[in-house]
């Protein structure tokens, strides 16, 4: 069965790192693997003066680009994050960062007791609460380390995928 986790936090509390080696420990594994990013910064991947950005300019809906080994979709809609798990088909696991209202299981990184309070109030569906600081709080688990990192994404890993 998929496994849909979110990673969420606030900026700079190690989402894409965690993020990161998730995915080498499941593909260490043989779990296939997709990762979702959200960016609420509007990001451009296409480049002025490209071919792609000319079709795009003239008023493409779509522009596909397309190598022997890659591809890739620049859409000038908006889409949900259950229309992009959709669009990316199957696969073990898809690890999201961000979309903190969606209704999937949550990792939340924190670097604050107070980080954990207000997520309480503000999140569904807390799966754990992790630190790459030490943090004096009963819900947070201290992933700083190779070993603790490594021991928590196991741990999930057992929990979720085994």
């Amino acid at each position: 069965m998929a496994v849909i986790l979110q990673v969420i936090g606030f900026k700079n509390s190690g989402k894409t790192t965690l993020i990161r080696h998730f995915i080498s420990k499941a593909k260490q594994k043989s779990y296939t693997v997709h990762a979702i990013k959200h960016d609420a910064h509007d990001f451009e991947i296409d480049h002025s003066g490209t071919d792609s950005h000319f079709f795009t300019e003239e008023g493409a809906d779509a522009v596909l680009l397309a190598s022997s080994q890659k591809y890739a979709i620049i859409s000038q809609s908006k889409l949900s994050l259950k229309e992009a798990i959709n669009r990316l088909g199957e696969a073990d696991l898809t690890l999201v960062e961000g979309f903190k209202k969606a209704p999937f299981p949550k990792i939340i990184l924190v670097r604050s007791p107070e980080e954990v309070d207000w997520f309480l109030q503000e999140v569904k569906q807390i799966v754990a609460f992790i630190s790459i600081q030490p943090l004096q709080h009963e819900k947070v688990t201290y992933i700083g380390t190779e070993e603790s990192r490594n021991a928590f994404l196991d741990g999930m890993m057992r929990e979720f995928l085994e």
